[in-house]
């Protein structure tokens, strides 16, 4: 049976992580809070305003120190339990683990660090960065696009220098992941969240998921023959389908 490779790319905040490190410091009193917040999400899903534009807000609402951010929420952020296994099985296989996000490349990193330790040195992270004084936070784009960082272009990237044969996974769960779903071959999202209304409405086929658990069954599934993907020619989109 002739070896299947896969590169993997996964959305950080409410995807790896099970909280979403920007929206807990958004969320604080001292800064934007819930309710504001939320307004802006439906202004992005309404397209009144870009994803970019509203995440800036948010971001120039926040006022906590770096000391006190990590103290009151980053310290007790969790990723998703599967996500070790999983990362361990594509470092076994050789599949590359790369995490694309609009959150801010060092508290994504040390976030990390914590949970996989030197694993962490492996996974490439593409983020947007970010400089922190006082009680201002300020968010510095990756590119120009309305996203801040278009998750796509590290996919087009990775797609020049892949073998034809190789499998792009993306797996995520907001606006922000809409431009990488267009780019893989298998999509996951994440239940419940923003990125399967959107793509139920576009009528974009991906795979729902509450764990790292379930991702790791379908890619085993994938490697060991059980099932293949299927593509319509006509989309471009795949699906899973077992092998008879």
């Amino acid at each position: 049976m002739a070896k299947v490779n896969f590169q993997v790319f996964t959305d950080f905040d409410g995807t790896l992580s099970l909280d979403d490190t920007g929206l807990l410091l958004i969320d604080d009193h001292r800064s934007l809070g819930p309710e504001k917040r939320r307004q802006l999400e439906h202004a992005i899903l309404d397209e009144t305003i870009t994803y970019r534009d509203a995440l800036q807000k948010m971001w120039d609402s926040v006022h906590l120190t770096w000391e006190e951010a990590w103290t009151e929420y980053l310290d007790n952020c969790q990723v998703d339990p599967g996500f070790p296994d999983f990362n361990d099985y594509c470092r076994e296989n050789k599949f590359p683990v790369t995490i694309i996000s609009s959150g801010i490349h060092p508290v994504l990193e040390k976030i990390m660090t914590k949970f996989l330790g030197e694993k962490a040195k492996d996974i490439d992270i593409v983020a947007n960065n970010g400089d922190v004084k006082d009680r201002t936070w300020k968010i510095i784009w990756r590119d120009d696009s309305i996203y801040g960082n278009d998750k796509s272009k590290t996919l087009i990237k990775a797609r020049e220098n892949a073998s034809p044969d190789t499998i792009f996974i993306f797996c995520g769960d907001g606006v922000s992941d809409i431009s990488a779903a267009n780019e893989c071959d298998l999509l996951f999202a994440r239940n419940g969240k923003d990125l399967v209304t959107f793509c139920t409405r576009q009528n974009i086929p991906f795979i729902g998921f509450d764990s790292f658990d379930e991702i790791h069954l379908v890619v085993k599934g994938l490697v060991d023959g059980k099932s293949r993907l299927e593509r319509d020619p006509t989309t471009g989109y795949s699906k899973v389908v077992p092998n008879a």
